[in-house]
């Protein structure tokens, strides 16, 4: 319903023709009164509060004049009056809510302005009010109604200097009055050429520094300029609507003294009531959360729409305008300095610390319509809105200015969120000798870098870039991220750089990147060029920073290439060089790797373990190197613990998902040995998730290819050899593309297809691949397919690597277990037992010997064996308080059980019980008993033996084998080792 009705008297006829004393239905309430009304209109779901605004002051809802005028229809029929007809406003321009609700200033003006251009005119209108009376929510009103009838809309936006907007111009020098000419064109040319022109304009107005100035050249008042050179000079035919601050009526009358006056429509601020009733009405909350809102606003209008507005889910206005409000313009400055402070993160939200550090206060201490202009929470953080994100633009270079300084102030201790945002505030003020001085200080911060890097490249200079740069090819270097194009630009601007020094070291960089693509030669080459020889053949030691590091990184891979020939003795001094000690945590990295290669075990360790945490990825892969030893020396759980460590450090420190996948594939494989084989596959899961598959043509596809040959051993304990097979075929597939480590290739594709002789040789056995493993009584296709891989593996020329010996060990020991010939596995255990390394290795050739001799028939020679590899597992453990390698323990307890089962069958049951109750051993009890199961069936006592030690829960089970009965009644006394039946 619109219009304008007189409520008021309406109301007092009504009540005249009242009958004397009539009530209703309420004890004190008298029919027609105010307070009736408002029962009635609540009653009939309508706003109480509504009835006196509507009255008094014609404020309200359509909805809420709708009820009230049928409420007082009632009335009027009960007493036989006529009800005025209220005048319908025009159905195409029903009122904003804004207007609806607030004030009749400004319907007034809306309409009158509207009516006045939609009948052709070119309606001329000053509009006045302090902040908050409602200017910005006219125009916005106008602006929408005005574009949805099809119409011409300018909006201008003059605050604060705005000659970059107009594009003024002026020479020093120019006159008052060529100024005030120049003000004059700048506006015109903003002028469209028909339709209407909306303009907000602020008394802090001004043109490069200088005031608004009339036609005359004189200063005047930004409300006078704008009625002389917006209202008076607009063209006909334009429509102008101009609100400004509070105007002084002698400046309008002097624009144009024989002219009369443009007309002025003063506008208010809302009162609490008309405030609290709009926020109630348009947010639907109650009355006690409207009065605090209207509270903290202020009774603003613009305040109040923006923060309907964006609760609505609304977008908002336009960013520059909301810049008008001095809390949204410093949440402007804090958020677009966050913004361009958080490169590393784009999509994630700020922590409440983070907005506190940026605001220098707290969030809470904004207003609700500045808070508002931000999603999120305290929990989940705050990202800004558009309308925020249209901010930005209008944001002053002073004021980002301020915002980032204070980011640039956060700590630069712990490992929060607070370090890359200060190195990003850094960049972003471009203070790059802070910035490099922060990455001195703290080396691993070079990690948040990269996206910096664009900005490093084109802005710093000298010393400061020739340090990031440097930081960011450590960074991914670091990572193995070698062909990163990052690095690569870092790198080409350090040989580009005017020091020979650092030129030195960017070629060390660049042989280093050569090694890990198995180029030797261009590494050498590289290590060859006069800037790096020169560094290592001068007499006197290296100077500066740069040569002392390139003197030592150089050391170090000259190392490695000698390490990667073989050379070990040249590896080790090389690595030992006094000059390669200052590459610190590296020179301890690489001479516990050499160590470990060269076989000096304690030295490796002790090399590793001087890494220090406070390198966060050079001590990871210390621990990972630590821990793949360990497990090459027999001490599985040692190595999980160093493992798990190296895979934690690793995440912290934001390493590679190739290297992550490694240590984790690694962990995989100790879990394995430790009979935790559900817990490895989960592990190796995790792994190939870090490396899905790439359908990209040239990618390096060795990495994963790496996971699914790992895979093989795990599945092949879960009892899977198919799921093996169909593995072993993806991994070969990927190694058989192009890859630019073609040395690892060979490598990987040799173990990989070791690995399928595993698959037959597992599924030839009839078992899972999880100790104890015993040799076949009788040949099978799947032993002879195993067999033939491995004879044509063992005979391929290979490099003497630590790797390929470790590999052929492993090889003999599989060949004698797949041979049901005991005299010709015998010939290839003998063959391990020359490559066995240290006590580990020799315990394992020694415990298959004890195998083959079982087989022979030869109980006694088997337990000379037995005890043999007793002592040598003993010395794998020397004062780390482990226990020694369970699976081989456990191969070690059937074997002897086997060894003596004929002697004493129940004496030998009994102690084997008593041997297994170490906790680390549970995983392979099943085993254990399985394969002493096949002895107990060679023996015709059989029965008996298991009659005396489980007397009659025996004669249940004489359906089944011996050897099934046995495992079935030991798990079943262990109580939690017998498997389910039925899952």
């Amino acid at each position: 319903m619109g219009g304008i009705v007189d409520y008021k008297a309406v109301l007092a006829d009504l009540r005249a023709h009242l009958p004397p004393g009539a009530g209703g239905g309420a004890a004190g309430v008298r029919r027609g009164s105010l307070r009736w009304l408002e029962t009635q209109m609540r009653a009939r779901g309508a706003g109480a509060t509504a009835v006196r605004n509507i009255i008094y002051r014609d404020i309200g809802t359509a909805a809420d004049r709708e009820t009230l005028r049928a409420i007082l229809a009632e009335l009027a029929a009960e007493v036989g009056r006529p009800l005025p007809a209220a005048p319908a406003a025009p159905a195409s321009t029903p009122l904003p809510a804004e207007l609806e609700l607030l004030g009749r200033s400004k319907k007034r003006a809306y309409r009158q302005f509207l009516a006045g251009v939609r009948a052709g005119r070119a309606p001329r209108l000053i509009v006045t009010g302090r902040a908050g009376a409602g200017k910005t929510v006219l125009l916005d009103s106008l602006d929408v109604t005005l574009r949805e009838s099809g119409l011409v809309v300018k909006r201008l936006f003059l605050s604060g200097d705005v000659a970059g907007l107009l594009g003024l111009e002026a020479a020093p020098g120019t006159s008052y009055a060529q100024l005030a000419a120049a003000q004059s064109q700048a506006v015109r040319r903003a002028f469209p050429a028909s339709g209407t022109l909306l303009v907000r304009v602020t008394d802090d107005l001004a043109f490069a520094g200088g005031p608004p100035r009339s036609a005359d050249g004189s200063a005047v008042s930004a409300a006078r300029w704008a009625a002389e050179h917006l209202l008076h000079a607009a063209p006909p035919g334009l429509a102008v609507l101009l609100a400004l601050e509070l105007a002084s009526a002698d400046d309008l009358r002097a624009v144009s003294p024989a002219a009369p006056p443009p007309e002025v429509i003063a506008l208010h601020p809302p009162t609490p009531a008309e405030a609290r009733g709009y926020l109630m009405a348009r947010l639907g909350v109650p009355r006690a959360e409207a009065d605090l809102l209207v509270a903290e606003t202020g009774r603003h209008l613009d305040r109040l729409s923006l923060l309907v507005r964006l609760r609505g889910g609304g977008a908002g206005t336009d960013g520059p305008q909301l810049l008008t409000d001095p809390d949204i313009r410093r949440l402007a400055a804090a958020t677009a300095a966050l913004e361009a402070s958080t490169p590393h993160a784009p999509a994630a939200a700020w922590s409440p610390e983070l907005l506190r550090a940026a605001l220098g206060a707290e969030l809470r201490q904004l207003p609700p319509h500045a808070r508002a202009l931000l999603a999120g929470s305290d929990a989940l953080g705050w990202t800004p809105t558009p309308a925020l994100r249209a901010a930005w633009t209008g944001v002053g270079r002073a004021a980002r200015a301020g915002a980032l300084a204070r980011l640039a102030g956060l700590s630069a201790a712990g490992e929060g969120e607070g370090r890359p945002v200060r190195l990003a505030a850094l960049a972003a003020l471009e203070d790059w000798p802070a910035l490099a001085a922060q990455v001195r200080a703290h080396p691993d911060d070079a990690r948040w870098l990269p996206p910096l890097w664009p900005a490093i490249r084109h802005g710093a200079a000298d010393e400061a870039r020739d340090d990031l740069a440097g930081a960011v090819v450590r960074h991914h270097a670091g990572r193995g991220e070698y062909h990163d194009s990052g690095l690569r630009d870092a790198l080409f601007t350090l040989l580009e750089a005017a020091r020979p020094t650092v030129r030195a070291w960017a070629r060390v960089k660049l042989a280093e990147s050569s090694l890990e693509a198995g180029n030797m030669d261009a590494a050498a080459e590289q290590l060859a060029h006069p800037d790096v020889s020169g560094l290592l053949s001068a007499a006197a030691p290296a100077r500066g920073p740069w040569a002392v590091a390139a003197c030592a990184d150089a050391l170090l891979l000259r190392a490695a290439l000698a390490r990667w020939a073989g050379d070990l003795d040249a590896a080790t001094r090389d690595s030992a060089d006094p000059r390669a000690a200052v590459g610190g945590p590296r020179a301890w990295l690489w001479r516990g790797l050499i160590a470990k290669d060269a076989g000096r075990w304690d030295e490796a360790l002790g090399a590793l373990a001087s890494v220090p945490p406070s390198s966060p990825l050079l001590s990871a892969r210390a621990r990972y190197q630590e821990g793949d030893l360990r497990l090459r020396l027999g001490q599985p759980a040692a190595a999980l613990t160093a493992l798990r460590d190296a895979a934690a450090r690793l995440e912290t420190a934001g390493a590679g998902d190739e290297e992550r996948a490694r240590v984790l594939a690694r962990s995989a494989t100790a879990l394995r040995r430790l009979g935790r084989v559900q817990e490895a596959h989960v592990t190796l899961g995790r792994a190939l998730a870090l490396l899905p598959p790439d359908p990209r043509r040239h990618a390096d596809h060795v990495p994963r290819a790496r996971l699914l040959s790992e895979a093989l051993p795990v599945l092949l304990a879960l009892g899977r050899p198919d799921d093996a097979l169909a593995a072993s075929v993806q991994a070969l597939a990927l190694l058989g593309g192009r890859s630019a480590r073609p040395a690892e290739v060979q490598y990987r594709q040799r173990r990989t297809r070791y690995r399928v002789a595993l698959v037959y040789l597992t599924r030839g056995l009839g078992g899972a691949y999880l100790q104890p493993l015993l040799g076949p009584a009788r040949d099978h296709p799947d032993l002879r397919q195993a067999r033939s891989l491995l004879d044509g593996l063992i005979d391929q020329p290979v490099t003497s690597s630590d790797r390929d010996g470790i590999l052929l060990f492993d090889m003999h020991l599989s060949r004698a277990l797949a041979d049901p010939d005991p005299a010709v596995a015998l010939t290839s255990v003998d063959r391990a037992l020359a490559l066995a390394a240290h006590p580990y290795e020799q315990a394992q050739a020694r415990a298959m010997r004890a195998e083959v001799q079982v087989r022979l028939g030869r109980p006694a020679d088997a337990l000379a064996e037995l005890n043999r590899a007793h002592a040598l597992l003993r010395r794998v453990q020397p004062g780390l308080g482990d226990a020694p390698d369970p699976g081989l323990q456990a191969q070690l307890l059937t074997l002897e059980a086997t060894a003596t089962l004929a002697d004493d069958g129940p004496q030998t049951l009994r102690w084997l019980r008593a041997a297994l109750a170490d906790p680390a051993l549970a995983p392979f009890h099943a085993g254990v008993w399985r394969a002493l199961g096949r002895a107990l069936e060679e023996d015709e006592k059989g029965w008996a033996l298991l009659r005396e030690l489980h007397g009659p829960r025996t004669d249940a089970l004489t359906h089944l084998r011996p050897g099934d009965a046995l495992w079935l009644l030991e798990l079943g006394e262990e109580g939690s080792g017998l498997p389910e039946a039925w899952d």
